[in-house]
């Protein structure tokens, strides 16, 4: 990163454009967090009684497309606000895995599709390709070196 473009990064984040100060992510960040959640957010949000908020999903998800800054729109989504310190999700679909259970890691990283955010996922074996919901496309894999 060049000297103009961190001072152009840090800008962005200060005048408001970016996400808040507090969340404490970029906001190239709070997309990659976004998109690795968008499946199961899409899930929670089916129905008519969430309409509204799945209208502002939906909103962010055609600007990152387009490739307009999503700084904004995922700080009025409220998603990414300071959590304090230990506190996470309140409960989760599945039980804590256990660690002898695990199959075998293939050896890789998937990446966004089209480098829009830093997302990056590793995938076991036994796992689904992931997707990026945001260009609805699998995310590319690149094999260790």
């Amino acid at each position: 990163m060049t000297r103009d473009s961190e001072q152009s990064e840090r800008s962005e984040r200060s005048d408001g454009s970016g996400l808040s100060d507090g969340s404490g992510l970029s906001e190239r960040e709070a997309l990659a967090a976004f998109c690795a959640v968008l499946p199961r957010l899409r899930a929670m949000l089916r129905g008519p009684a969430s309409r509204a908020r799945r209208a502002a999903v939906e909103q962010v998800v055609l600007a990152a497309r387009r490739g307009e800054p999503v700084g904004e729109l995922l700080a009025g989504l409220g998603m990414y606000e300071d959590v304090p310190a230990g506190a996470g999700p309140s409960r989760t679909t599945l039980p804590t895995p256990v660690a002898e259970d695990r199959p075998a890691r293939v050896t890789g990283v998937y990446l966004c599709p089209l480098g829009t955010c830093p997302r990056a996922e590793e995938r076991t074996a036994a796992s689904e390709l992931p997707a990026c919901g945001v260009h609805d496309q699998a995310l590319r894999f690149v094999a260790d070196r």
